[in-house]
């Protein structure tokens, strides 16, 4: 018999979000020229312009803090859907900056619970 193994998809990460998209919010995703950021993606919130882009604690310009998740990949800078409060992920399928580590990961997680994103 083969096996067949199932891609993970948009929004993949959810578990449980709040009735109406009460979770969601529409906000600007920037990823760089012709960089892509895929689906679950965690997100920190850059202070001047108000954009947000993947989150990394080495950052300075406010993308440090931990502000939400990308729920679509996105490619370049665009409106994007991303969880920003009330709801459930799986915590394997979160996709974080290169070279995070389990430390880095960790206090990711704690944030994103600050927001009301709980990992599982």
């Amino acid at each position: 018999m083969t096996v067949l193994t199932e891609k993970l998809g948009p929004g993949s990460c959810i578990i449980q979000e709040g009735d109406h998209f009460y979770s969601r919010d529409v906000v600007v995703v920037t990823a760089g020229v012709d960089v892509t950021l895929p689906a679950n993606t965690v997100l920190g919130k850059i202070t001047a312009s108000g954009k947000y882009a993947i989150y990394n604690p080495a950052n300075s310009d406010g993308s440090q803090t931990v502000a939400g998740i990308l729920i679509y990949p996105l490619t370049g800078e665009d409106e994007a859907t991303v969880l920003r409060r009330h709801c459930q992920v799986k915590s394997p399928l979160l996709n974080w900056f290169s070279g995070a580590t389990d430390n880095q990961k960790t206090a990711g997680i704690t944030a994103l619970a600050a927001l009301g994103i709980i990992a599982r």
